[in-house]
């Protein structure tokens, strides 16, 4: 299963739309929320944008290692105009933080039961993670892929 070109161009429209993005992943988060967050964050701060990214539970210790992990924070703080989900197969795997999110404007998951709850679904649940999508598809969202985000991307791939 692939991603359709059209679901690219319009996740890729609305990136360069917006200058406030909010990126949310799951509670009890495993490497790949991690390293999702972190690399589409990181690359979407390169790229000029205002971002937060946002972890209920909070980073575990053992991926704290990665390039930017002190900059997610457990609460969200912005206004955001774009609400970016990865890794999480539903609404409610975000926690309490859902209560504060209107919609979810572009999800990005491998997971099979995925309920397509975001106004664009970047969906790929033949993929071994999260990570594995973001880096097959972030040159088709205009954002670059630097050697922190390289390695957040690779960790989530490997821990998942």
């Amino acid at each position: 299963m692939t991603i359709s070109k059209s679901e690219l161009t319009e996740a890729r429209e609305r990136i360069a739309q917006s200058e406030r993005i909010l990126i949310v992943s799951h509670v009890k988060p495993d490497g790949d929320a991690v390293g999702s967050l972190l690399g589409i964050g990181n690359a979407l701060i390169n790229a000029g944008k205002q971002v937060e990214m946002v972890l209920e539970d909070g980073v575990p210790a053992k991926y704290k290692f990665m390039a930017g992990s002190n900059r997610i924070s457990k609460r969200k703080h912005i206004d955001p105009d774009l609400v970016i989900a990865v890794d999480c197969g539903d609404r409610q795997r975000f926690g309490n933080i859902d209560d504060e999110i209107k919609e979810v404007d572009i999800n990005i998951d491998h997971h099979p039961t995925n309920t397509h709850f975001g106004r664009v679904n970047l969906l790929r649940p033949t993929a071994a993670s999260t990570t594995q999508i973001l880096a097959e598809v972030m040159e088709d969202l205009d954002l670059e892929i630097n050697k922190p985000i390289a390695e957040a991307l690779l960790a989530g791939l490997i821990t998942d």
